[in-house]
């Protein structure tokens, strides 16, 4: 059980590096740790990171990030 834990946070360790905005590389931790502080909505964490104002309009990370938050 122990080393399953383990393994399990440190997945979640490694995940939390992993860029969610590719343009403006925010990394899914940054978001996580926004949504955790009370962000409840894309403009939210728009204006709180950065995330989803880059050239893509967030094509690429929209769905990630509204992915996210349906999870909180």
């Amino acid at each position: 059980m122990a080393d399953d834990d383990a393994e399990r946070r440190r997945q979640e360790i490694i995940d939390s590096y992993k860029i969610v905005c590719i343009c403006n590389k925010i990394r899914r931790g940054v978001i996580q740790n926004v949504i955790a502080s009370g962000a409840r909505s894309l403009d939210e964490i728009r204006r709180k990171t950065r995330a989803a104002t880059g050239p893509c309009g967030a094509k690429r990370c929209g769905p990630v990030i509204a992915g996210m938050l349906a999870r909180r």
